[in-house]
């Protein structure tokens, strides 16, 4: 094996092991909800915090790190999810999503608050932590 194969071997080994642990990490605090999922998850938790949003969307990414920030100091006592508006449509139109990213609670199944746009997260802690 030439030693440029080898070093390709060695890169291509520390990004996989990269990319599992970053997969991971989402799926211990951020669920990626579908169609099939997304009912169970909200019925089967108490508070559900869910995200709406796009890949094309700029503010959506924009708000992702406040999202995952707050998942992961709040993860325990309620469930983070997150819905591509694009991969799920059904979802977005029963609970009118006309704005994304757009943040809904969820308290045993039912909305108790929309957020729209990219929130503070100062916002989202306080928004959340009220139904705890």
């Amino acid at each position: 094996m030439s030693e440029l194969e080898e070093l390709i071997k060695e890169i291509s080994a520390r990004l996989e092991h990269r990319a599992k642990s970053i997969n991971k990490t989402k799926e211990e605090n951020i669920i990626n909800a579908s169609e099939s999922s997304f009912q169970e998850i909200i019925t089967k938790n108490k508070v559900v915090v869910v995200d709406f949003w796009a890949q094309w969307c700029a503010p959506c990414h924009l708000y992702e790190p406040v999202f995952k920030r707050i998942s992961s100091k709040l993860m325990g006592k309620a469930t983070f999810v997150r819905v591509n508006v694009d991969e799920n449509p059904k979802i977005a139109d029963t609970y009118g999503i006309m704005n994304i990213p757009t943040t809904l609670i969820f308290v045993n199944g039912e909305v108790k608050e929309t957020l729209v746009g990219a929130i503070d997260e100062e916002t989202l802690e306080a928004s959340v932590t009220k139904y705890l």
